[in-house]
């Protein structure tokens, strides 16, 4: 069985792009375990079984057979007590195991160079490089505490601090950058990297983007279907309600373009 891991940063379409990869029978990604918030992260500092230092956790989580097996023994327990048994998966038919997490939580807990180290491990990266339109998502994830949305919906717009706003680009610049140089680092032979217009282009798209994804796991393509939408879906002028007093704030600055340039695009 192979291993991969979805490498990406937060609010670039990850829960999107997992949730089309597990629509495929040969494909089990159990999604995020590093952030502190998460189920198997708790169960990491309650149980002394459980590998305690990093690298050795990441290990367990993507190596260890017993941890595979209980994991879809759970998730499939759940997709039958759903009325969806048949999306649950025969441990034999799954081909290829990963996770997905952000390079700030690498870089967070000294794992940065984890992945190099690694030559079994396929990586997929996937970039949101808007540095406007993740800006504003994350702030929105902020004020609404919505991660995903299988809905439709123009949602609610934002005030934000005309003074923060230079801080707030910058600090996804810097991720951006990070996460550039993490998978500058992997092999062109083991990494494939995708972007988030074209993981939310229209039907056509998608299709390709995952076609590409699918050959990249070396299983088999399967026609996947997009269940969760964009929680933004107004222009960037629209979702800031105070956007020119943004705007005047950083005049004169690179950051003055990007805003001009995201008013301009289409949501």
């Amino acid at each position: 069985m192979e291993r991969h891991v979805v490498l990406t940063l937060g609010r670039s379409g990850s829960n999107t792009l997992c949730d089309m990869m597990n629509q495929n029978p040969a494909i089990l990604n159990f999604g995020e375990v590093l952030g502190e918030w998460n189920a198997i992260r708790k169960v990491q500092k309650a149980l002394p079984l459980v590998p305690q230092d990093d690298e050795a956790f990441l290990d367990w989580v993507l190596y260890s057979r017993s941890f595979l097996r209980t994991v879809n023994m759970i998730r499939s327990a759940k997709k039958t007590l759903q009325g969806k048994r048949s999306a649950s998966k025969p441990l034999g038919n799954i081909e290829t195991f990963g996770i997905k997490d952000f390079s700030l939580n690498f870089i967070k807990f000294g794992l940065e160079r984890y992945l190099d180290a690694r030559s079994d491990l396929k990586i997929i990266g996937l970039l949101r490089e808007n540095v406007v339109d993740r800006m504003i998502s994350n702030a929105m994830l902020g004020a609404t505490g919505v991660i995903k949305s299988t809905s439709a919906g123009n949602g609610r717009t934002l005030r934000i601090d005309p003074a923060r706003i230079s801080g707030l680009l910058s600090d996804i610049e810097t991720e951006n950058a990070n996460l550039d140089a993490m998978l500058a680092r992997i092999p062109h032979a083991r990494k494939h990297v995708i972007r988030y217009d074209d993981l939310f282009s229209d039907q056509d798209g998608r299709h390709e983007t995952m076609a590409g994804v699918f050959e990249f796991l070396n299983v088999a393509p399967i026609r996947t279907e997009e269940r969760m939408v964009k929680i933004i879906r107004k222009p960037v002028s629209e979702v800031i309600e105070n956007f020119e007093d943004c705007v005047e704030a950083v005049q004169g600055t690179p950051h003055e373009a990007l805003l001009r340039v995201a008013e301009r695009d289409e949501p």
